[in-house]
C-alpha cells in the first residue's frame, strides 16, 4: 500500500481505501467523486492493483493495469460514434479525430460490461470494472447500469465522476462514496515541478504561469493540461490573445488564426480560459455570455471561423 504515498492531498480517500484493503472488506461499488486532475484515476489504479495482485509478479500486474491489458479489468470511458464505429475519447484524441458532439457512455458499453462479468476471473478472485466520466452516461445506459449494479455479486465497480449530481440517485445509493478534493497551491506546485511540462515553461511569462495555475482551481492535472495547451499555441497567436484588439480587420484575422491553428478541443479550452479571464479580471458577465454562446455554436456544427468572427466583433462592441 506504499504506492498511495504518491497521491497528494487526498488523505480521507486513501484512509477509506486502505481500511477496506487491510480489513478485506471491499464494497461491490465505489464512486470516486471529485474534480478532474486531483488523482482519482491514479488512486483507482493503486487500489485495484492491491486487489488483483494476489501473486508474486507484482510488477507484471502493475504493467498490465497501466497498459489496460489485465484480463480481469475492464476500463470503460465515454465514446464517440464515427462511421458506425464506437471510438473512445482517448483514442479519438490520440488519433486527432475532431468531433463536435460530446462523447457518451452508451448502452453497448454496458452490454460489454455484462458480458465481461458473466465470465469467471482469470488471475484474481473478482473482475473489476472502472467507468470513467460516468456523468456522461446516457439514459438507456444508465438504466441498464442500475440493473447491473443491483444484480452483480462477483464484480467490483469503480465509477469516476466530477458531477455526481448528474447520476441517478439510485446509482449513487448503491456505491460507497470516495471523496476527492481540490489541492492547495503548494501541493499543486510540487506536482507540477515533477512533470515534464515544467521543463518547457521558461517560454511562458511568470504572470501567465500564475494565471494558468489559478485557472486550474486546485487540480494539478488540469494545471498541467492548461500549461500544455497554452504552449501548443504558436507564439504569434499567444501574443495576439494577450493584447486588446479593437480594429475589426485585426479581429477578423484573429478569428482566422484561431480556427486555422486550433482544433475544436483547443478552441473550447480557449473559450473557458477567456471566460475565466473576463470574470476574474473584469467581472464582465456580458463577455462571459457571448463566449458561452460561441461554445454552443461550435458544438452545433456552425462554421467555426464565422462563429469566432461574429463573437469577437460583438465583444469589441461591448468594450
Amino acid at each position: 500500500m506504499d504506492d498511495f504515498k504518491n497521491i497528494y492531498g487526498q488523505d480521507l480517500a486513501i484512509e477509506i481505501l486502505k481500511s477496506a484493503i487491510s480489513k478485506e472488506h471491499i464494497s461491490h461499488a465505489y464512486l470516486f467523486s471529485g474534480p478532474d486532475g486531483v488523482g482519482r484515476k491514479k488512486t483507482a489504479k493503486i487500489f485495484i492493483k492491491s486487489i488483483l495482485d494476489k501473486n508474486k509478479e507484482k510488477e507484471n500486474t502493475k504493467r498490465k493495469i497501466d497498459s489496460n491489458n489485465h484480463p480481469d479489468l475492464l476500463w470503460i470511458e465515454p465514446s464517440y460514434i464515427v462511421q458506425g464505429q464506437s471510438i473512445s475519447q482517448t483514442k479519438a484524441r490520440l488519433d486527432g479525430i475532431s468531433i463536435k458532439s460530446p462523447p457518451q457512455i452508451r448502452l453497448n458499453q454496458i452490454k460489454e460490461i455484462i458480458e465481461f462479468l458473466g465470465k469467471k476471473p482469470f488471475e484474481s478472485e473478482r473482475s473489476i470494472v472502472i467507468i470513467e466520466d460516468i456523468e456522461r452516461i446516457n439514459e438507456s445506459a444508465s438504466n441498464a447500469l442500475l440493473k447491473t449494479l443491483e444484480e452483480t455479486h462477483a464484480g467490483l465497480f469503480i465509477l469516476v465522476t466530477k458531477r455526481p449530481e448528474k447520476l441517478l440517485s439510485t446509482i449513487r445509493s448503491r456505491c460507497q462514496i470516495i471523496p476527492f478534493i481540490r489541492l492547495d497551491d503548494n501541493q499543486v506546485n510540487k506536482i507540477i515541478e515533477k512533470s515534464e511540462v515544467f521543463q518547457a515553461i521558461d517560454d511562458i511569462p511568470s504572470d501567465k504561469i500564475r494565471e494558468l495555475i489559478d485557472f486550474s482551481y486546485g487540480s494539478p492535472g488540469r494545471c498541467i493540461t492548461n500549461l500544455q495547451l497554452w504552449l501548443s499555441f504558436s507564439n504569434q497567436l499567444r501574443q495576439k490573445l494577450e493584447i486588446q484588439l479593437s480594429n475589426p480587420i485585426e479581429l477578423l484575422k484573429l478569428a482566422k488564426e484561431i480556427t486555422d491553428e486550433l482544433n475544436i478541443e483547443q478552441q473550447i479550452w480557449l473559450i473557458d480560459f477567456q471566460q475565466n479571464r473576463a470574470w476574474t479580471k473584469e467581472k464582465n458577465f456580458n463577455i462571459v455570455m457571448q463566449l458561452e454562446e460561441l461554445r454552443k455554436q461550435l458544438l452545433k456544427f456552425v462554421q467555426p471561423r464565422l462563429a469566432w468572427e461574429v463573437t469577437l466583433l460583438e465583444i469589441n462592441l461591448l468594450d
